[in-house]
């Protein structure tokens, strides 16, 4: 390799294989890695397990997989780019090395040499290699993150109609309750429901992350979570023991009182005259339909005032049975109940408690008045003041007859009858305990089918814009803008208003009646008046523009002051033209329009196009709604505007004696054809000489006719000149007016 022309042309041909690789290796595979990539994790529908922190219920896809998905086919992609373009490096050092191999085991000569060249030609054919196939898969991912975002702004609408409903139906059935059991007692905001098939435990069963209306478990079990849960066996969330149907709505009545041992035979007591069982667990007793927890705390729950205050289910209590043997302020069951009574004060109105009834058991039979004054002859006065300064209703009853009194307590006084304890139902062993993990394959294709539309929305809009197949507003006008870039000439087309550069001599303008100061011609553009005809005899008036031959127009633009419209719809008046004696109907435009108040608006003129070239243009006033001739009258046409569209990538200037310079404005060469003059009836031009067909950049050319006026022809008469430009198959043309007269002599008029 000593001679350097031949290691240039290694170096050339080493450059080549390198950038060579890179375009058609590995683009292709890093491209390919992240189809593949993206096949792998939405096309094949992999298990979604269970939700790692311990809920047993697979989480919503939209929720929870969907951002994992997309986060993990992310980075997996470029992790396939840092491995793919490490098989790049490695291909080029082991292309250096076989072709710089010395001859000598294990040697090598001239590999640095050509690593200095060959390094920078690899890495600016990575950077653009990678850039390309990132912005290739960042179009697809970004398709899959707006469909995602779609998606879940769907799901948490449908996911806040289902929170609403689970949240009434919950406070309609009675949740929070305290827990029936009286080891336990504590408040359940809401029960672990048990799955019917694998006796899974599920504590979030209402609308969230695993779904709205139905939580899928790991058994694969659909199971409601707004209506039908009551259904499902459930447990308490503190101590684990199953719940009986129904308990939620159950009226509460606690035991206060000293002693456990004395609380416990009045307890035992009350079960046995409410017809059930004394000892059951939990204490409910269905009375009458309504179901009652005669609750006991058990142990020394009110020896202290924290212990009195850490009871939940004095804060759930409907009734308290206060029960006192001695009334002495010392005795201990006078401090139990001054206790409860500070709990109380401390809670909100809403939480305490309706109803009280204060236990003397030194009093058998007699009645609330009778006790009520045993009391107060006990040295139990300091207590009754104390109870009737909660303002709670208070009844003071012996220790005979406890089911009416705590029928009473629960709100239920008027359902006297046998009571039925509320066991909870036993529990099955689980059903099945084989998993199935949902694949949740409709929410993972469509994800794939937004990657896939992601990675064919280039194409197609490519397709889509240069068909022009989109109107030109379409997307922001990026249509429009395509089309500019990609056809120059087009953003050299403008509207030219002819009406602008009107004189005496042209156009003619008539009128079936202008009111006097108020000419058509008041109604040009700059003139400042208007064209009226109040005081006409006639209806239907108009006002016609007489271009003298066939004009190629593009619009018609009519306003009218706003103040003399009276009509609540357009304005009376319509446009059309005249090729000859055939009449051209212009289709509706662009209307004006003027705001009128917050909601309506006032419509004063339109922009109607012109379908084909017409020798003038009449404006009608009248309407069918207009009986009387009055809104016509009222009418005030302030401007009218006659457009035709123009390029000014050419400057044409008429010269006189029937010449036409034209001048080239851009820096590039246009391909034109010079067309012949429009002219009047009885002018002819004749072409002097051939015109180029291409025109170089700034360029000018002057074309030549003879023209030749009818005779005795002493006025004007116009003249349209016009030129048709191409490129890349586009074609525009551009126009200039001008007044000649019989000597050849040009007024331009552009």
């Amino acid at each position: 390799m000593a001679n350097p022309v031949i290691l240039l042309l290694a170096i050339t041909l080493l450059v080549v294989l390198v950038v060579g690789h890179g375009v058609l290796v590995t683009l292709p595979r890093l491209v390919w890695a992240q189809l593949h990539t993206v096949w792998r994790t939405f096309g094949r529908a992999a298990q979604t397990p269970p939700d790692p922190q311990g809920e047993p219920a697979i989480p919503a896809y939209l929720r929870v997989t969907g951002p994992r998905d997309l986060r993990a086919t992310w980075w997996d992609g470029l992790e396939q780019h840092e491995r793919l373009m490490g098989d790049a490096e490695r291909f080029v050092v082991g292309r250096v090395s076989d072709a710089f191999r010395s001859s000598q085991r294990g040697g090598t000569r001239g590999q640095g040499c050509l690593m200095v060249f060959l390094r920078p030609a690899f890495l600016l054919t990575a950077v653009a290699v990678v850039l390309t196939a990132t912005a290739l898969s960042i179009l697809p991912l970004l398709f899959a993150l707006l469909v995602w975002a779609l998606s879940c702004a769907l799901w948490s609408l449908w996911w806040a109609v289902g929170a609403a409903v689970a949240r009434t139906g919950r406070a309609l059935r009675g949740w929070p309750a305290p827990c029936p059991y009286t080891d336990c007692g504590r408040t359940i905001d809401r029960p672990v429901r048990l799955c019917p098939t694998c006796r899974a435990r599920h504590r979030q069963l209402v609308p969230g992350r695993y779904g709205v209306f139905h939580h899928r478990c790991r058994c694969g079990t659909r199971l409601p979570a707004v209506l039908g849960g009551r259904r499902l066996d459930a447990c308490c969330p503190h101590c684990g023991k199953a719940l009986p149907a129904g308990c939620e709505q159950a009226r509460v009545v606690v035991l206060v009182g000293g002693s456990a041992t004395q609380r416990a035979g009045v307890h035992r007591q009350g079960l046995a005259e409410l017809g059930a069982t004394p000892g059951i667990e939990p204490p409910l007793v269905r009375t009458a339909g309504t179901p009652v927890l005669w609750y006991d705390p058990p142990g020394d729950a009110y020896g202290s005032q924290e212990s009195a205050a850490a009871l939940d289910v004095l804060r759930r209590a409907h009734g308290l049975l206060l029960v006192v043997d001695d009334p002495a302020a010392h005795s201990d069951a006078v401090h139990a109940v001054i206790r409860v009574l500070h709990v109380l004060t401390a809670l909100p109105p809403r939480l305490r408690p309706h109803r009280l009834a204060l236990l003397y058991t030194q009093a058998v039979r007699d009645d609330a008045t009778a006790v009520r004054a045993q009391l107060d002859e006990a040295g139990g006065g300091h207590l009754l003041r104390a109870l009737d300064a909660t303002r709670i209703p208070v009844r003071c009853v012996p220790a005979a007859a406890l089911a009416g009194t705590v029928r009473w307590l629960a709100g239920t006084a008027g359902t006297a009858g046998s009571g039925e304890s509320m066991a909870p139902p036993p529990v099955g062993p689980p059903e099945n305990t084989t998993f199935r993990f949902p694949r949740h394959r409709i929410a993972r294709h469509t994800l794939l089918l937004a990657h896939l539309a992601g990675y064919v929305v280039i194409p197609f809009a490519l397709v889509l814009l240069q068909t022009g197949a989109l109107p030109p507003s379409a997307f922001f006008g990026l249509p429009a803008a395509y089309d500019k870039w990609q056809h120059p000439l087009t953003s050299s087309v403008h509207q030219v208003d002819l009406t602008a550069a009107a004189t005496r001599d042209w156009p003619q303008l008539s009128a079936s009646y202008s009111a006097p100061g108020h000419p058509p011609s008041a109604a040009l553009p700059g003139h400042g008046g208007y064209w009226s005809v109040k005081g006409s005899p006639r209806k239907d008036n108009w006002l016609r523009v007489d271009f003298g031959m066939p004009l190629p127009l593009s619009e018609v633009s009519v306003d009218f002051d706003p103040d003399s419209v009276t009509s609540i719809f357009s304005p009376g008046a319509d446009v059309e033209g005249q090729v000859g004696t055939r009449t051209v109907t212009f289709p509706s435009g662009h209307p004006h329009e003027k705001q009128q108040g917050t909601y309506l608006t006032k419509e004063y003129g339109f922009d109607d196009p012109v379908p084909e070239a017409v020798d003038s243009v009449r404006i009608g006033l009248g309407s069918v709604f207009d009986k009387d001739n009055r809104e016509e009258q009222r009418l005030r046409l302030r401007e009218f505007n006659i457009r035709w569209s123009s390029s000014d990538a050419l400057r044409l200037h008429p010269t006189g004696g029937g010449g036409l310079t034209v001048e080239n404005a851009t820096a590039r060469d246009l391909a034109i054809t010079v067309r012949p003059p429009l002219l009047p009836a009885g002018w002819h031009a004749t072409p002097v000489g051939r015109p180029p067909r291409i025109l170089g950049a700034h360029d000018t050319y002057e074309a030549r006719w003879r023209i030749t006026a009818p005779k005795g022809t002493t006025g004007r008469a116009p003249v349209a000149y016009a030129v048709d430009i191409t490129e890349d198959d586009h074609t525009v043309t551009a126009r200039c007016l001008a007044l000649l007269t019989a000597s050849g002599a040009a007024e331009p008029l552009c």
